[in-house]
């Protein structure tokens, strides 16, 4: 069946119609975790403060919020005050950071750098760092986590094979 999109008589949303009949067709829900638009104000969010000990005048914002259907993604927003910090930690999951708002000191045990609004931090897997806030206003960073793709575990004995094209 051709579905083919049509204007609602009532001036709303354009409707799915089959392309043949031009009657309105339900559209199917692929997944559960499909849902209506929603908006939410970061300003309105409370957030969490980070327990982690070591960290200091850290708020967290979850972005994505529960989901079922998806495990290798996560992200929310970090908010720290002037003087605050992350605690010094790392993770098996790779870090990629934006700076929203403020001034930042990003910090490996090898490497600082010194980053401000635009700027994005990338963190490989297990490598210990933290942020700190620098600037006179509260800091905000986008923190987006990806997950290793687990890969299949091999049987003692048994031969890699390569992915197929």
């Amino acid at each position: 069946m051709g579905l083919k999109p049509s204007p609602s008589p009532e001036g709303g949303r354009t409707r799915l119609r089959d392309a043949k009949s031009l009657k309105p067709v339900k559209p199917i829900r692929l997944l559960e975790a499909v849902q209506e638009m929603k908006v939410r104000r970061l300003r309105e969010e409370p957030g969490e403060p980070e327990k982690e000990e070591g960290s200091s005048g850290v708020n967290s914002v979850d972005l994505v919020l529960k989901r079922e259907d998806i495990a290798g993604f996560s992200s929310r927003i970090l908010r720290i005050e002037p003087g605050g910090h992350t605690a010094f930690h790392e993770h098996e999951r790779e870090h990629v950071a934006v700076v929203l708002r403020g001034r930042c000191r990003a910090e490996t045990k090898t490497d600082m750098a010194d980053v401000g609004e635009g700027c994005i931090v990338s963190i490989p897997p297990g490598e210990p760092h933290r942020f700190n806030n620098l600037g006179k206003e509260r800091l905000a960073l986008l923190i987006m986590n990806l997950f290793p793709r687990e890969e299949p575990k091999q049987e003692a004995g048994e031969e890699a094979r390569p992915e197929a094209s």
